[in-house]
């Protein structure tokens, strides 16, 4: 493996949401401590500006390039492309902003990488203009990261392929040069670039079904919180890590309730009937795991705790010492600490990767996108159970929440118990993995 470098600049270019980001700072971070100029760009919108990233990327010694300063994409809120379904206006955006920010992203990327050598790009697959800018630079080495569960790449619905607009863009890509788009991306969201790799920072233990073009590193251990750190933490983390330690020491387990912060605001404006689903998952479980002794701690996101029906008003006087809501609660914190017996998640990725790493048992509600495949897995994995979801009526193997409720929730908090077995084993082998060494030195090697 590379130990130093110097010889030139690596661009990176990814959205602005933290799902997106976060998977890219400790290769952008190694990079930077081997001696390269790490330049990274991110193009935002109005309602989250790229702008909240610059000292966060700052922090880690990247040149940080805003390309809403340069490159502004006010189509992306525009009726046109809005007015498709939640997965077609994905699409929209993604291929109408390649067209109207790449090229000034490219200006601006040229500008901070300053006259030095640019050796290889490194971009997040939702970030086509950041394929398309980095190609407009001549980048010969170009890596896209799939920030999701992979095998929701050959699983994705096709919709974009009827899509007018999709393809309206597209054509656009095609007639400025890039003949890579000359076939439809794969997943609508990949080049058929014969020069391009496709990363992730999944296990190949945890995803068995990866597509073959895909290269599965190994979950980035060295990304996560140690257990070290404590001290270092905000007072109210101390104190909310200090008041569950508390708890287990006497007995009592602890479940936390995460819906996500992406699916939970995502609910919120889809209907009342999918703030309900969400209210009737904290309640009940929240009720279940009371009954089993334990306490619970819930992440409320935008709303209280009365929206979520965590409060004493639903769950009785018990709620009132044992049930803890927050907007944020830091999960990988309390995953360090060994401070979370089961969780109810929807499926994300890199909490899933989160979890597991931490060996903790999972109830799966997935929202969309490779949150179904997520669940799925954890299911196959034994280290999880998949629970009924509102958006996904179909979901394979789900059980329905009043069963998990009354049997499968105090027995998953439970000593002993099958799944902790399952995920404590799957953690020590995952653990052994270093998908951070396995990137770098995937990037840094001669091709």
């Amino acid at each position: 493996m590379p130990t130093s470098g110097g010889a030139g600049a690596i661009v990176f270019g990814s959205p602005v949401s933290v799902g997106h980001v976060r998977p890219l700072m400790p290769l952008a971070k190694r990079l930077v401590q081997r001696g390269y100029t790490v330049v990274w760009a991110i193009s935002g919108d109005a309602n989250e500006p790229a702008s909240v990233w610059r000292e966060p990327l700052t922090a880690l010694g990247v040149r940080f390039v805003d390309v809403d300063q340069h490159a502004p994409f006010p189509r992306g809120a525009s009726p046109e492309v809005m007015s498709a379904g939640m997965l077609v206006a994905l699409y929209r955006r993604i291929v109408a902003r390649a067209i109207d920010v790449s090229a000034g992203a490219a200006d601006a990327i040229r500008a901070a990488v300053d006259g030095a050598p640019i050796v290889a790009g490194v971009y997040d697959y939702f970030a086509v203009w950041a394929y398309v800018a980095m190609r407009r630079l001549g980048i010969a080495n170009l890596d896209v990261v799939v920030s999701a569960f992979p095998s929701i790449l050959d699983r994705m619905p096709p919709l974009y392929v009827d899509d007018p607009y999709y393809q309206r863009e597209l054509s656009g890509l095609r007639a400025a040069g890039f003949g890579s788009f000359d076939e439809l991306p794969r997943a609508g969201l990949l080049p058929r670039d014969p020069g391009l790799r496709v990363l992730n920072f999944s296990s190949p233990r945890l995803c068995t079904d990866a597509p073959p073009y895909v290269h599965v590193l190994g979950v980035q251990t060295d990304a996560l919180p140690h257990t070290d750190d404590l001290s270092a933490a905000p007072a109210e983390h101390q104190a909310l890590a200090h008041r569950l330690k508390a708890a287990r020491d006497a007995g009592a387990p602890v479940l936390l309730l995460s819906m996500g912060t992406v699916v939970t605001r995502m609910f919120a404006r889809m209907s009342p009937a999918h703030v309900a689903f969400l209210k009737r998952l904290y309640t009940t479980l929240a009720a279940s795991a009371l009954r089993a002794g334990a306490v619970v701690v819930a992440s409320t996101c935008d709303s209280s705790a009365a929206d979520f029906g965590v409060d004493e008003a639903a769950l009785g006087p018990a709620a009132r010492d044992r049930v803890i809501a927050m907007p944020f609660v830091p999960q990988p914190f309390l995953f360090a600490h060994g401070l979370v017996d089961a969780m109810l998640m929807h499926g994300g990725a890199n909490t899933f990767h989160e979890a597991v790493v931490s060996g903790v048992p999972l109830l799966i509600s997935p929202g969309f996108g490779d949150q179904e495949s997520v669940a799925l897995a954890a299911a196959k994995l034994g280290v999880g159970v998949a629970v009924e979801s509102i958006s996904i009526p179909a979901l394979e193997g789900a059980t329905p929440l009043d069963r998990v409720a009354d049997g499968i929730l105090p027995a998953m908090l439970a000593p002993g118990n099958p799944w902790k077995a399952a995920a404590t084993s799957l953690a020590a082998h995952v653990k052994l993995e270093n998908g951070l060494d396995a990137a770098e030195a995937l990037l840094l090697a001669p091709r």
